[in-house]
This record gives structure tokens, sequence and C-alpha cells, in this order.
């Protein structure tokens, strides 16, 4: 690999090893065979690290999209933009091979674009403060637009980073399942609340950017010390071990000692076929602290009146939730948990519908219908995946195709992800009636960034009473909107009344 190739990685952001990295040995497999004859160990591609797109994956790329256009095209649509057309992807394609062929003429034109402006707390509209905004070690970069798409710096870098994957299926042999003889396997003891200290739990969703705004939600977590952290999915680009390191560990690993995470896996994670993913729960699980407890993609946290349900809707296909093993699991804990009465909350990465489009998606209408529509086995539904925030009641109004909503709905795919602002005008489709939606901008009444959306995350408290209250806070630690949630009976729907703030 010459040197301005190398470099033109290194502009567009990747951290990973690349050949003649001292850092290539820590991310490489030594192969046992050359060892054995005395040889020097040769150093073979780690799986959990698949190197950015190179001249010859490209070939391979632009040919699975001649030869199979329409599958190639439905996987750059699940891996990047759920809009592409292949007009667009062609065009891509086109400017990545000149990248490729020419990387230090390219790097020279998306330098200026790349360069940290490094604005720093006194540089920012004096409207903007916040607790905690002149951390030094946060720089607040306003012109920081990695993960973005708008300008040739942000495609070259998704083509280049999430090109290698595309296509990539997991080994369903890495798979971790419960005990199907141990009715507790994969569920864990919740911290029981008290009357005068109700658990908090904080909850957010596509978080693994390494940015700005999700640095200071990780900061936030330290602050203020949940005893659970729960993230529904998504370090991008693909999961590498070293996006993990840099986007997610590295927030992450602080609140370690005092906090229990918990992790679900989404697509991007499976595209590098979720190694550094399980590696990173089995890491986490041997943390000195000894209260992390997650050892697979999915678990079930039971309290005296609470369950807290995390699914798997990513590894065996994106969105869904057709494995027999992972749904009678599933049914097993829905069920005990309303035989109990206890509150059944349920958490996935993917999502059962979305604002904008009144139809439910096959997750909910088909793979969960019957313990979700039927039976009604779930009362709060958390997820991420598509991003924005929003808060959405139940919807058992007498004629609806399919009762889409009996159980409370919130998206929270707003940790990290650089999302647009919302816009919402009067006909906007809505799968249930809408409580909250997060439509201010990243710095909120002002115009630093006023295309991108405010991205936050949720507490979730459990009181001893048996009802619940949320709070959505945004990167900057304002309250955007609270509820409170309560019901009669084990059998009626939460209840939710909205809270002044």
């Amino acid at each position: 690999m010459n040197d301005d190739l190398k470099k033109l990685y290194r502009a567009l952001g990747y951290t990973g090893p690349l050949p003649g990295d001292e850092s290539l040995e820590s991310f490489a497999v030594s192969a046992v065979g050359d060892a054995a004859l005395g040889a020097a160990p040769a150093l073979v591609e780690d799986p959990a690290e698949k190197p950015p797109l190179d001249a010859a994956g490209l070939e391979r790329l632009e040919r699975e999209l001649k030869d199979r256009p329409r599958k190639t095209l439905a996987q750059v649509r699940q891996m990047w933009d759920p809009g592409m057309t292949m007009p667009r992807l062609r065009k891509i394609l086109a400017a990545t091979r000149r990248a490729l062929e020419n990387p230090a003429d390219v790097r020279a034109e998306i330098e200026p674009e790349t360069e940290a402006v490094s604005f720093s707390a006194t540089a920012l509209p004096p409207e903007i403060n916040f607790p905690g905004m002149d951390d030094p070690e946060i720089i607040i970069d306003p012109d920081d637009r990695k993960f973005e798409n708008d300008d040739l710096a942000g495609i070259l870098a998704w083509a280049i980073f999430a090109g290698p994957f595309v296509g990539t299926v997991p080994d369903k042999k890495n798979f971790r399942f419960h005990d199907a003889q141990d009715p507790l396997s994969f569920v864990y003891d919740l911290i029981e609340p008290s009357p005068d200290k109700p658990l908090k739990i904080a909850l957010f969703s596509d978080f693994g950017v390494g940015r700005y705004y999700s640095d200071h939600i990780a900061k936030q977590f330290r602050r203020d010390r949940f005893p659970y952290v729960i993230h529904l999915g998504d370090v991008y680009y693909a999961g590498r071990a070293s996006e993990f390191r840099d986007n997610f560990e590295k927030q992450i690993d602080p609140i370690l000692d005092f906090s229990r995470v918990f992790a679900l896996n989404s697509n991007h994670e499976m595209y590098s076929g979720g190694i550094p993913y399980f590696n990173y729960i089995k890491k986490r699980a041997e943390h000195p602290s000894g209260i992390q407890q997650q050892q697979s993609s999915y678990f079930c946290l039971r309290s005296a009146r609470f369950q807290i349900v995390g699914i798997d809707t990513a590894f065996f296909e994106q969105g869904r939730y057709k494995e027999k093993k992972l749904q009678d699991w599933l049914a097993n804990v829905l069920r005990l948990g309303r035989d109990t009465n206890r509150v059944n909350i349920l958490l996935s990465a993917d999502h059962p519908y979305r604002y904008g489009d009144k139809d439910p998606t096959k997750l909910l209408r088909k793979d969960l219908k019957t313990l979700v529509l039927d039976d009604k086995l779930v009362d709060l539904w958390f997820w991420g995946n598509t991003h924005y925030c929003a808060l959405f009641n139940h919807n058992l109004t007498e004629g609806n195709d399919f009762q889409v909503a009996p159980f409370v709905g919130s998206c929270i795919g707003h940790a990290g992800y650089p999302y647009d602002t919302l816009k919402p005008k009067p006909g906007d489709d809505l799968p249930a009636p809408l409580l909250f939606l997060e439509t201010e901008s990243r710095f909120m009444r002002s115009n630093v960034r006023s295309d991108k959306g405010n991205n936050g995350y949720c507490v979730l408290q459990l009181n001893a009473d048996g009802s619940i209250g949320l709070k959505y806070i945004d990167w900057m630690s304002n309250l955007r909107f609270a509820a409170s949630l309560t019901r009669d009976h084990a059998d009626q729907p939460l209840r939710v009344t909205p809270v002044p703030i």
C-alpha cells in the first residue's frame, strides 16, 4: 500500500491498522504454520478489523453491482442510505475509483473539509452554554461533519470504510444461545427500587460515532452514575475493532466500575460479522468491578414489579425476529412477566413502526404479532436504528387493521448519529398518537448547525410502587420532555401523563 493511499485513509478518519503501522500486530493474527517452520510469523487479516476498500475491493463491489444489481443496491440501502438510487451509487463508485487511483490529488481536495476548526467555548455564541461545555478534553467543533454524506469526504468515507462489508453475513456458529434447559439463562436480577431511591436507567442508541455530542452524553453518564446503562445498538461505520475502541469503549469503559452496561447489536455491528461486538461483551464481563452481567446479544433484567427484555433483531436478519429458539425464549419471558403482574419493557435495535409511516414493520406485524399485537404482552417498547427521538402513546382505536400500538413506544435513535433536524408538517403519517417529538437542532434555538437534530438519550425511572418515569435529556443536559406512566391493574395499558418541565 503506497503512502498516498494510507494518508487518504487517515484523512478520511480511519484509525485502524494499515500495512507498515507499528500497531498492526495488535490487530493481526499470526500464522502458526510460518512460526512452526522457524520463519517470522506472517500477519493475516483480522476478521474483526477488515481494512478499508482498495482497488481490488472496489472491483469486487462493482462486479457484485453488475451481476446482482438489485441485491447489491438493497444491501447498500440497508447499510448506508435507504434512499440510495442506482445512478447515485454508480456516481459514488466512480468518485471512489478516482480517489483510490489518485489519492494525493483527492486528499488535497478534501483536507480543507476535514481540518478541525477547534471551536472553544468562548468562540460559540453566548446563548450556547451548558454544564461541562468547557471541558478541554471534548472540543466542540460545529464544523465536524464526520458520518455526514453531504460532501466529498463524507461520501468517500462511507464508500471506503463501509464498502468492504457489502454482502457480509455473520457466521451463525459465532452466535451465543441461552441454555434451553435453564429457565433463568440470560435472566439477571434487576436492582429493586425503594420508596426513597427509585432505579434510574440510561437508555441510548446509535451512539457509536465518537463525536463531541456523543462524548458529552457519556460525560453525563459518568456524572450521574446510573446503576444501569443500556445501548440499543450501532457502532459506526461497521463495528470494526478499531471503531469499537474509538467510538464506544473509550467513552463507556470509564463507567464500568459503577454502571452495569448492556449493549444490543444493530446492523452496523453485524457488518463486521459481530466479532468485535461479541468480543466486547466477553471482555466487559471480565471487568474487575465484577458487576458486568451480559453474556450474549439478548437478556432479561427482572425485579419484583418490572422486566426489561432486550432482543436481537440484527444477527440473523436485520429488523426481523424469526429464529425459533429466540422466539420461544422471548415468549416464556414475556408470559411469565404478565402472569406475575410485572411491567414488560421491551428493547430492540429495530423499530416496530416509525414517524411518518403509518404502517407497522414486519418485525411487529409478522414476527411479534402474536406476542405483542394479539396477546398484548409488551407494555413499553424502546428502539433505535431510525434516527430521531419520539414518544408515542398506545393506539387501541376500534377498527385499526393491526391495532398498531397496544403499547407505549419510544424511538431513541439519536444519541450520536448526525441526523437531519425534523420539520414536521400537518398531514405527516403517524403510526400512533404522538406525545413528544424532538424537533430542535443540535445547538438549540441557535443558527449553529441548525441542519442537524438534537442528540440525546432517555432516563427510565422505575419506582417502588410500580409506576415509571421518563425523562428525555439532550447532549447539553437540557431536559426536553418528561412523563409519568401508571396503571391501575396489570392487564391495563400504561397511562401516560406528561410532566411539566
